[in-house]
């Protein structure tokens, strides 16, 4: 029976022995403060909990399991998962923007104070959906995330029995979904990471190139004719262009990238290479909340210093060297998942949602099965 790759959890415990030394040396060693303690044990507790439960415990628990479970056997529960969510957003859409209905009093779920969630454009002021989730953007980054596996599922595995015309509709659904989320980060990141994942993959899309071709006609074409009855997709464009442009989000998140780009610039060099520790922008005398980071490579170099990041990035990358040897076309949309998750954490900085982890530890688990494997050299492409 094989193994899952030790690489991966090397450099995932090295990466959390990292954030532990620079506690240990920040809160502990020189600049202990009882005002800001409580919050950093949080942030600590945070990162140990979020990636030891998400990561390494789900790899285990697979493997542990692996005569009962198969990777398409998750495509299919993912897949599921997705539906129920999106199916969930589309009526909470409906309920909140169409009949006025007080949707979160009936259906309590969890919610960001002081977020604005009103879609921006002059075309109709609409409440963003959220699904699930705390924000619309956090949403839409699972969605990102578990579509290149729902699409792997209902078109390529084995496992799917459903119909042609149910796979159409459940597409449709999720893409629906997304665009009733009005992120600028899922839309921005959805081209990115395909335009890179048909690059990568570009030698063995080949034979699908005709395919790709109506696919991008049907999806363009049903968009152009949604938009002249319901313009959505006008809306869309109009509120991306003012967030990117000129809105509050945007001057918020350049406010804190130039905080950053201050803060750790002054750092002393054993700040830089260490870090200030979890919650460590207070520690910098950073503002509570309001002044942490939007991005989590800034967080993550700031919390953890150059070594810290250093370690989540060769984390990264030894999973990326576990794709490149399992089998295609499921190789593919685990290649398109894990780029979607890179290219989002550059707009979120919440280590603690499980859903880019559990990919990861997915991508692990089927890394160690023999079946999987590709037979093809994959440093080619």
């Amino acid at each position: 029976m094989s193994i899952p790759s030790r690489k991966p959890f090397t450099l995932l415990i090295l990466f959390l022995l990292a954030i532990l030394v620079s506690f240990f040396i920040n809160d502990v060693l020189f600049t202990p403060s009882a005002l800001i303690f409580g919050k950093t044990i949080n942030h600590l507790f945070a990162y140990f909990a979020s990636f030891i439960n998400f990561y390494i415990v789900i790899v285990l628990l697979l493997n542990l399991n692996r005569d009962k479970i198969t990777p398409d056997s998750i495509a299919e529960i993912i897949t599921w998962v997705l539906v129920f969510s999106c199916t969930f957003a589309i009526v909470e859409f409906i309920a909140k923007n169409i009949f006025s209905i007080d949707f979160d009093s009936i259906v309590p779920h969890p919610s960001v104070e002081k977020m604005n969630a009103l879609a921006l454009g002059d075309i109709f002021r609409s409440i963003r959906a959220r699904g699930l989730s705390e924000e619309p953007g956090h949403f839409a980054f699972m969605i990102d995330l578990f579509l290149p596996i729902a699409i792997y599922y209902l078109y390529f595995s084995p496992l799917c029995k459903l119909s042609k015309s149910i796979k159409i509709i459940t597409l449709i659904i999720f893409i629906v979904t997304i665009i009733l989320t009005f992120s600028t980060a899922a839309f921005f990141a959805l081209p990115v990471g395909l335009f890179i994942s048909f690059g990568y993959f570009r030698k063995y899309l080949v034979t699908y190139f005709s395919k790709i071709i109506i696919a991008g006609i049907i999806l363009f074409g049903s968009a152009f004719v949604l938009d002249s009855y319901f313009p959505i997709i006008t809306q869309l464009a109009i509120d991306i262009d003012q967030k990117t442009s000129n809105s509050g989000s945007m001057d918020d998140r350049s406010l804190r990238s130039y905080l950053f780009q201050t803060y750790y610039g002054k750092a002393p060099v054993l700040n830089k290479m260490v870090g200030y520790g979890p919650s460590g922008y207070l520690r910098a005398g950073m503002e509570a909340d309001s002044d942490s980071f939007l991005v989590l490579y800034q967080t993550f170099i700031f919390e953890s210093g150059i070594i810290g990041l250093l370690f989540f990035i060769g984390f990264l990358w030894s999973i990326l060297l576990l794709i490149k040897h399992i089998i295609f076309p499921l190789n593919f949309f685990l290649f398109f998942s894990f780029i979607l998750g890179i290219i989002h954490y550059f707009f979120v900085s919440n280590y603690w949602y499980p859903w880019y982890w559990f990919i990861c530890a997915y991508i692990t688990y089927i890394g160690s099965l023999s079946e999987y494997k590709a037979s093809v050299n994959y440093e080619e492409i």
